[in-house]
């Protein structure tokens, strides 16, 4: 029997995994907008040749299965995070040993909240109150730069399942390409093929059948398709890299608007030495680029800034010389120093601003209340020919992070294979 050919359009890591799983029994292209694969993860080597830059994701957060069985068949190594997180208040520096007054309070009145609403409606319900001040700052903030959401928008049931799940991060040794580099070299066995530089415009389609057409003029043909791009191109019809499907998928298109999808500025310096104390991980302010971390335990003068939500989109709009300047000054006040000092002290330096980015339009999704039923949806193909996957559709407690992508990439490989003959 002819081997069924399947089309994968976008190489980032739930693309790859699903590649890598499906071609043992199919023939199957990969088409990707980008000139290389990853998507959202892209590792530059550091001009010193210590360690390396992260643009995109850096961390694996906690003992996520899938993740760490391909670090381990790649034989790549993990370094878990041991440093010390701080606080800076005013001229104070704090540890922050603890969490903040109420946290556990909250955490509790999360795990008991049956009905889902958004973190602000939650916050107001029970936690209104002036005793309460530091608390609801506090959160707006976390959920703001870790989750890149808007409190308003967030649901406190995703929180819950994320925040109860908490354990140890990691960061692979060489960076995530390492792990894309592998992908890639698993999906380079014949019958599977990556095409780079390939924007997909249009995929015509009914049952056992698809016609993909890109940005080149070029068509190719297959039996079923896996859209992976992100949530943030499958919500906008008219943005750069949008894709028409004809049928149309009007009910599709109306979940994935049902995701939240947040931004995040980078910024990342390469210091001439360290301007922070020994054993300092994360820092955690009030400045523009509030949260910047070092790479600890790996001894190297890199640091690196981070905005995330709506503070990233409201900073959005600044040139890159600009948001560089933000993060000068903001470095600066975090370490007391005059501001013509910092920019002489930094050796080298990067912006990357994930909300300019057309293939992307942003950073990673986050769960709304109506998200739930939404993926539900998304997670069922169509006619066993349109399939959806990717971070923004996985549902467990890695939500926004490569483990998201993998799972939803094997999920949905395993699903389809059901469905070859």
């Amino acid at each position: 029997m002819k081997r069924q050919h399947v089309i994968i359009v976008g190489a980032g890591a739930s693309g790859l995994i699903a590649a890598v799983e499906i071609a043992k029994r199919c023939d199957v292209t990969i088409l990707e907008t980008n000139s290389r694969t990853g998507g959202r993860i892209r590792t530059l080597p550091m001009k010193s040749g210590e360690g390396v830059i992260e643009p995109g994701a850096e961390f694996v957060h906690g003992d996520t299965p899938v993740t760490t069985r391909l670090v381990k068949e790649a034989g790549l190594e993990m370094v878990k995070l041991d440093g010390k997180m701080l606080r800076k208040e005013g001229k104070e520096w704090i540890e922050e040993n603890d969490m903040i007054e109420g946290w556990d309070e909250l955490v509790e009145k999360m795990k008991g909240q049956r009905k889902d609403m958004t973190m602000d409606e939650f916050m107001q319900k029970h936690f209104a109150t002036d005793k309460y001040a530091e608390l609801r700052r506090h959160i707006k903030a976390f959920v703001q730069g870790f989750d890149v959401a808007d409190t308003g928008e967030v649901s406190v049931q995703s929180l819950y399942k994320e925040w109860s799940n908490e354990s140890d991060q990691f960061r692979i040794k060489t960076g995530y390409g390492s792990l894309i580099d592998y992908l890639e070299k698993k999906c380079s066995e014949p019958g599977c093929k990556i095409f780079t530089g390939e924007t997909v415009r249009q995929i015509d389609w009914q049952k056992n059948e698809v016609t993909v057409y890109t940005a080149s003029g070029k068509k190719y043909y297959g039996n079923k398709v896996i859209i992976t791009v992100p949530v943030s191109i499958l919500k906008d019809l008219h943005g750069k890299a949008s894709i028409n499907l004809t049928p149309p998928l009007d009910e599709y298109i109306n979940a994935f608007r049902q995701i939240g999808y947040g931004t995040v500025i980078k910024v990342i310096f390469g210091l001439k030495e360290k301007i922070w104390k020994n054993k300092t991980g994360f820092v955690f302010s009030n400045e523009m680029i509030p949260t910047w971390w070092t790479q600890h335990p790996v001894n190297n003068n890199l640091i690196s800034g981070w905005a995330g939500g709506p503070a990233a989109s409201r900073l959005s709009q600044h040139t890159d010389d600009e948001l560089l300047e933000i993060a000068t000054i903001s470095l600066a006040n975090i370490f007391d120093i005059i501001p013509a000092e910092m920019r002489n002290i930094i050796q080298y330096k990067n912006v990357f601003n994930w909300s300019k980015y057309d293939e992307s339009l942003g950073a990673y999704s986050f769960s709304t209340p109506d998200s739930a039923s939404a993926r539900k949806l998304l997670n069922t193909p169509l006619a066993d020919t349109v399939y959806f996957a990717g971070e923004g559709l996985y549902e467990g407690a890695y939500s926004g992070t490569v483990e998201a992508a993998l799972s939803s990439g094997s999920k949905t490989a395993a699903g389809l294979l059901k469905k070859v003959p």
